[in-house]
């Protein structure tokens, strides 16, 4: 990709877009639905900002309505996470390396209750080749070329940690120190949120180029409650990102 790349950057709600709308020359804003979309220039690189509202349809359905209006070369979900890493603090930054639907599981065939016998499960993706969805890898991983931005971006980073990680994406919000650790010895999340994974589906059926950065907010393993403000610290991080896209 060269430094003139189209890129869309996606985030939730307002507090995780805002700063990257606020950064845009000459913006144009657009209405899909009930899917806010701003297009501008951010140094002289053409952005898009999709705000895709919470959870992973409102994220796929965002994702699907950039793609096709706005044809980017690479997307970019972004915003805040809970920790399942208990090494993870506020403002540690986790780059996608993958990403895994972490209510997508199989458990085990039992007269009691045990949610940690389960298997996880793979999603479904549309295969241009058979022209049929069939179920993928548990895991998605992340673009290469974009980790590689990200890494370059990551030596300036004085925040905290930016670390390679594995995003848990689902329309939950889990508080239990036994479950998180469940997920992060067993499954190798790092921390969990609500889009990442099924804008990654969407990506990958696509073909565009994806990468998942989400910023530690909050996390059961420390007293710290949610940090607003890491929100626009994320923003910042990726714009400095796109800038090192090559």
């Amino acid at each position: 990709m060269m430094k003139k790349t189209k890129v869309m950057i996606e985030g939730a709600m307002d507090m995780e877009t805002e700063l990257l709308i606020a950064s845009l020359e000459q913006p144009r804003e657009y209405l899909f639905g009930t899917w806010r979309f701003v297009e501008g220039m951010y140094k002289n690189v053409p952005l898009v900002v999709a705000v895709t509202s919470i959870g992973a349809a409102n994220a796929a359905a965002a994702t699907v309505l950039g793609i096709e209006h706005f044809k980017p070369a690479a997307v970019i979900s972004q915003g805040t996470a809970g920790g399942h890493d208990p090494e993870l603090q506020a403002f540690d930054i986790v780059l996608g390396k993958q990403s895994f639907d972490a209510s997508s599981y199989r458990t085990a065939k039992e007269d009691k209750t045990d949610w940690r016998n389960m298997e996880l499960m793979g999603g479904y993706a549309y295969d241009q080749h058979t022209k049929a969805f069939y179920p993928q890898e548990v895991y998605c991983p992340g673009d290469e070329g974009l980790l590689a931005a990200a890494h370059k971006t990551a030596v300036s980073y004085t925040r905290g940690s930016v670390v390679d990680g594995c995003i848990a994406s689902c329309n939950s919000w889990t508080r239990q120190k036994e479950r998180l650790l469940y997920f992060h010895e067993n499954f190798g999340s790092s921390c969990e949120e609500m889009e990442v994974h099924a804008a990654a589906m969407i990506c990958r059926q696509y073909a565009v180029p994806f990468l998942g950065i989400r910023i530690i907010a909050n996390t059961e393993f420390s007293d710290a409650e949610f940090q607003p403000e890491a929100a626009h610290v994320c923003q910042n991080f990726v714009l400095n990102v796109v800038q090192n896209i090559i």
